[in-house]
């Protein structure tokens, strides 16, 4: 699986220094437009730890969240990889509910980060149904409990609050569907843990 994330690293770093946003990016602010810092460059989320990339999260594009979930799980850290996975995947869907500037090319780039980095992390998550509920339960939790400076919360709170809701409906489904799951795993050869 280390193996995987590494090579899965290897193309998906190009990708993102040909889709994501500029080192200066515009969001939105309720009518207003602010700049900010945007995504990493290439250079810089090869070079930086899962710990900087965390310590910088509010006001990290949630692209870079993706990748600390991808470093996280090559690490061997996959709780923590789920976690900031569902932590980036909230903040991003949250982002493209606000029509942001560039939305084809983020778009894109999201799809292609919950492809990439998604699969892998998914496959695992779905393995322990409820491991995954704690890990989602503790991502809503941190969402709520930490400032989102890349996108406004307070410019757009009707987007903020149905993004979380898909979330939490996601987490209630799995629950629901916790045995189905297993025994779709098991009929396709996945472990369950």
């Amino acid at each position: 699986m280390a193996q995987d994330a590494g090579s899965m690293r290897g193309w998906l770093l190009p990708l993102l220094a040909i889709v994501a946003l500029p080192a200066t990016a515009s969001t939105q602010t309720g009518g207003a437009v602010a700049e900010k810092k945007g995504m990493p460059s290439q250079r810089d989320l090869e070079q930086l730890t899962p710990e900087q990339i965390i310590a910088g999260a509010e006001r990290a594009h949630p692209a870079a969240l993706y990748m600390l979930a991808s470093k996280l799980m090559g690490a061997g850290r996959r709780d923590e990889a789920v976690r900031w996975f569902y932590i980036g995947q909230l903040r991003y869907r949250f982002h493209l509910m606000t029509d942001p500037p560039n939305a084809a090319d983020e778009r894109i780039l999201f799809s292609a980060l919950s492809e990439s980095v998604g699969r892998a992390i998914n496959e695992y998550a779905f393995g322990d149904v409820h491991g995954a509920v704690r890990e989602i339960d503790a991502a809503l939790v941190w969402d709520a409990a930490h400032a989102n400076h890349f996108t406004s919360r307070s410019a757009f709170p009707a987007q903020f609050a149905k993004t979380r809701e898909g979330l939490v409906a996601l987490r209630n489904d799995m629950l629901a569907r916790k045995d189905e799951i297993r025994e779709t795993r098991r009929s396709n050869g996945l472990p369950n843990r």
